[in-house]
């Protein structure tokens, strides 16, 4: 007759122990593999909004879209349609870069976990921005307080139409216009919480990204943002890159 021995409490013990080494050994492992793949989503989300960019571009004489930005109110040509209320606005699948591309997701990481603090910060009339990726907007004047008046220069990227009523003017911005486009951030990945925003007070509010006015670029990827360039190319920088106007306004 065959007598079975039975695990003795110390054995127990030491595969537990075991166990629990290896695990507290692969989770790091496992989470770094985690936040790689998702960080390269996010990657192929501004490849293809590039690629939307670029053919919208082409489809339009050379023009950029619009600012999509709170303070410049809902414009047809704006690049993005984020505005939550639906009933005044069009839905996000309306949106002009999304004519020859697919997809409603490419428009937000899967890093960027968190609406609290976007739904604190949000405007009561156009609702909170819930997206991560905005259009390099300078504007009608490198001062971000100044007014957009006739005759004002726009700065890009994006185009801009000011005025109010009647009295409405287009201030087309051209891809031509860019000085080094592969030098020069066209899509920013912004902070959607204050816990991947390394320098201010304030996340994504909306379409638009004025570098330093006051809008930081997140380091939610090991403490670098993920940006497409004005010639499509996609790479990850520091929000000290961002901060520098030679790496985003057009004319330099």
């Amino acid at each position: 007759m065959i007598t079975r021995r039975a695990f003795t409490l110390i054995e127990l013990l030491v595969v537990i122990a075991i166990i629990a080494i290896l695990a507290a050994i692969l989770m790091p492992v496992l989470s770094a593999a985690k936040k790689r793949a998702q960080q390269a989503r996010c990657i192929d989300n501004l490849k293809q909004l590039g690629a939307g960019m670029q053919m919208y571009i082409d489809d339009n004489h050379d023009t950029f879209p619009g600012l999509a930005s709170q303070h410049n109110g809902f414009q047809p040509t704006d690049w993005i349609y984020w505005r939550t209320n639906t009933a005044l606005y069009p839905p996000l699948d309306q949106s002009p870069i999304l004519i020859n591309i697919k997809g409603n997701g490419l428009f937000r990481c899967p890093m960027d976990i968190s609406d609290v603090d976007r739904l604190a910060q949000a405007d009561s009339v156009n609702g909170p921005y819930l997206y991560s990726y905005s259009l390099t907007g300078y504007g009608m004047s490198l001062d971000p307080s100044g007014p957009a008046l006739e005759g004002d220069m726009n700065y890009g990227m994006a185009s801009v139409i000011s005025g109010s009523g009647d009295t409405f003017v287009s201030h087309p911005f051209k891809l031509t216009s860019v000085k080094n486009p592969s030098g020069k951030i066209m899509l920013a990945e912004e902070p959607g919480s204050l816990s991947d925003n390394p320098s201010s007070s304030v996340v994504i509010n909306d379409g638009r990204w004025q570098p330093n006015f006051p809008d930081p670029l997140t380091d939610r990827h090991g403490g670098k943002a993920d940006v497409t360039f004005s010639d499509s190319h996609v790479d990850a920088v520091t929000s000290d890159f961002g901060e520098d106007t030679n790496n985003s306004l057009p004319s330099l």
